[in-house]
Formats: C-alpha cells, structure tokens, sequence
C-alpha cells in the first residue's frame, strides 16, 4: 500500500441557493487548500449494478485547523469525494471520504 504524504486537496462547501429569479439550486466554492496524507484506502465492488460500479473509501490525514465538515466535498488527485465521516485527532483531523466510480463490464 503507498502513503501519499503532502497531497494537496481542495475543500468545497456546498449549499443550497437562491438565484434571482427564485430558482433553486447547489452552490459550490472553495474555501480551503490543505497539504494531507492518505491513511488507507479501500474499493470495493457493487456487483448488482450494471456496468459495475467501484466505492472508494479514503482515510486522510488534515491538519488541526482544517475547516472541513460533514457533507463538505474535496477534490483529491482529479476525483471528488464526499466527506462522510470527520474524526479529531489530538494533532491533526482524521476524515473518511466515499466516491463511486463506474467500471466496465469486463473487469
């Protein structure tokens, strides 16, 4: 298993808005960049959906300070991730993250 250490990831806040015209819809902007190191990650398969689908499950390492919530999405080596899970650590914050990928028949 490699450790990626000082990967740089990008935190999105997203909200539900209002435009002018009363349209509701979902609002992204980033609001932090952090350096991180990915603990562990894990796939597994969803074998009833065709064409398979892949959940990827992401342990990382953030600093302290880092304004991260649940719900809250980062952006991590071209692939958005949802925040499901954010643990304090005594240094640093520890949060899970999930994306789901689609894969190809043939694997």
């Amino acid at each position: 298993m490699k450790h990626h250490f000082n990967t740089p990831i990008t935190v999105i806040r997203v909200t539900d808005g209002e435009d002018k015209d009363g349209f509701t819809g979902r609002n992204s902007k980033p609001i932090g960049k952090h350096l991180c190191h990915i603990v562990k990650t894990e796939t597994s398969e969803k074998l009833d959906e065709k064409p398979i689908i892949f959940v990827i499950k992401k342990v990382i390492g953030l600093p302290k300070n880092a304004d991260i919530i649940l719900g809250d999405e980062i952006s991590l080596l071209g692939r958005r991730y949802l925040v499901i899970d954010v643990v304090p650590r005594r240094y640093w914050k520890e949060i899970h993250v999930t994306c789901e990928v689609k894969g190809s028949e043939h694997s």
